[in-house]
């Protein structure tokens, strides 16, 4: 299946709302402008979910729960910041990595990382331990190495766990900008990595 025939937005039904007033309308409770946010982006969602998984059966899986959370915290989106369309998708990719970032943690436990009963195993073994303080300790240099801004932005996500919103306002970009700067960053580190 072409996934890139998902969204057209010639589709898109031509009502003359934006969509940032369509957005005003939700979160003042008109629920049919949330229909309409539904039926306009829906399958820009779909693609936004299937670039990040490739999958499918993921796609479905995810499609009720962001739009549920998208129309629920409507309020949180702010047009200052920059265009609804841009925040849609950053929401739906992010759900996406989440959904791997779980289905991945979940599909690591092996056998010899539980107690015969069922349980897991109170601790790993030494050599894991090592080799996790070696990673740890390259990709602490790794981000030292980094020019400004990506070292600080790395450095307060990674390190510090900020949200990029905190990491915004402190650095005093917009968080588009932050997010852009920090998944490029984590790419070549990871790439410089292989």
């Amino acid at each position: 299946m072409d996934i890139s025939l998902w969204y057209h937005p010639a589709e898109m039904v031509e009502t003359g709302v934006t969509d940032e007033n369509l957005v005003a309308r939700l979160v003042k409770g008109d629920r049919t402008a949330g229909d309409e946010i539904v039926r306009r982006h829906y399958r820009l969602v779909a693609k936004s979910i299937h670039d990040v998984t490739n999958d499918l059966q993921v796609v479905d899986d995810l499609m009720q729960d962001i739009f549920i959370k998208v129309l629920r915290k409507a309020d949180l989106y702010k047009p200052e910041l920059g265009r609804f369309v841009s925040w849609l998708v950053t929401v739906s990719r992010n759900e996406a990595l989440n959904h791997l970032r779980s289905r991945h943690r979940t599909a690591h436990i092996s056998l010899e990382e539980t107690k015969p009963d069922g349980g897991f195993a109170p601790g790993e073994s030494p050599s894991k331990e090592v080799s996790k303080k070696e990673v740890t300790g390259k990709l602490l240099e790794n981000i030292k190495a980094l020019e400004d801004p990506a070292r600080t932005i790395l450095k307060m996500r990674i390190i510090e766990g900020k949200s990029f919103e905190q990491i915004a306002r402190v650095t005093k970009r917009q968080i588009d900008s932050v997010k852009t700067i920090f998944y490029r960053s984590t790419e070549a580190l990871r790439t410089r990595n292989r």
